[in-house]
């Protein structure tokens, strides 16, 4: 009877040990899982950042741009404002010119018809 409890207490003992052995080897790979995810996470994180700050550097870039495209706007506006007022000078001046010309041929005429 001695003989069959030790024998008993051995088997009890080995699938004690055999069990721990298990549990402490899924403890193991649970934590080596843990730590991949966990990786993996800031790799994700740091992709994600990068992302955002080549989004906002484009952005960033693009409003340059449309603000230089506004500002060429503008001055091509000032320019052809600038242009359009000298041609109506120019028209006005000429229009008075050729005004005071034919002023001055009209009394031309009453000048030498009073002669």
């Amino acid at each position: 009877m001695k003989k069959i409890m030790m024998l008993a207490f051995s088997l009890a003992l080995t699938v004690a040990a055999t069990s721990a052995q298990d549990t402490k080897q899924n403890a193991k790979e649970t934590a080596k899982q843990a730590g991949r995810t966990a990786d993996a996470a800031m790799d994700k994180a740091g992709r994600e950042t990068k992302k955002a700050g080549r989004a906002v550097a484009d952005e960033a870039k693009e409003s340059a741009k449309a603000a230089k495209r506004g500002a060429k706007s503008v001055g091509n506006k000032m320019s052809n404002a600038a242009s359009n007022t000298k041609e109506d000078v120019k028209d006005g001046t000429n229009k008075a010119l050729n005004k005071a010309d034919r002023s001055m041929k009209k009394a031309e005429r009453k000048l030498d018809n009073s002669r």
